[in-house]
């Protein structure tokens, strides 16, 4: 028997192509969408869940993601505006190769992003905005603040870090 000669039933047709033979260049576009997220998100190494769309960037040389003492300092804060690293993505800057903000927020769409140590001109944001100030771009709001070990050693950051989460979190 040739292959010229192989009838196929509709069954089998069917459960060959369950996706459809034409599909749409909406569908295309979706999977395309997706696919590239996905592969964005695989290659985008972060501490955290992500699960309140809160994005964490520093910029720590000697770190994986942050020295201990640091990380320690984040949890506080985190826990202070009634979050956990659950909720937040922490990425060092340090050791992602793409530091502009559109390929982050592609690979994970925030809310908010607090910038720890990392100048809008890094991230190549439109926009530079001073320490504390809470800035909307788009549908993320960002923050800026020095390195998280500045933060923790002048009592003027730490409240001026407090009045712009506080401000943003209600609480």
């Amino acid at each position: 028997m040739s292959i010229n000669q192989l009838q196929l039933t509709p069954e089998l047709i069917a459960a060959l192509y369950k996706k459809g033979l034409v599909s749409s260049k909406e569908q295309k576009k979706k999977e395309v969408e997706n696919t590239d997220s996905a592969d964005l998100q695989s290659t985008v190494k972060y501490l955290g869940k992500h699960k309140n769309k809160i994005l964490v960037l520093v910029n720590e040389p000697q770190a994986v993601f942050l020295q201990d003492a640091q990380l320690t300092y984040l949890t506080k804060i985190l826990n202070a505006c009634q979050r956990t690293v659950e909720d937040i993505a922490l990425i060092n800057l340090a050791s992602t190769p793409n530091q502009n903000y559109r390929t982050l927020l592609q690979a994970l769409p925030s809310t908010l992003v607090l910038l720890f140590g990392v100048t809008p001109t890094q991230l190549q944001l439109p926009i530079d905005f001073p320490h504390y100030q809470l800035q909307k771009l788009e549908h993320t709001t960002f923050l800026q603040a020095p390195l998280l070990q500045a933060v923790e050693s002048s009592k003027t950051d730490r409240e001026k870090l407090w009045q712009s989460l506080k401000k943003y979190f209600d609480v």
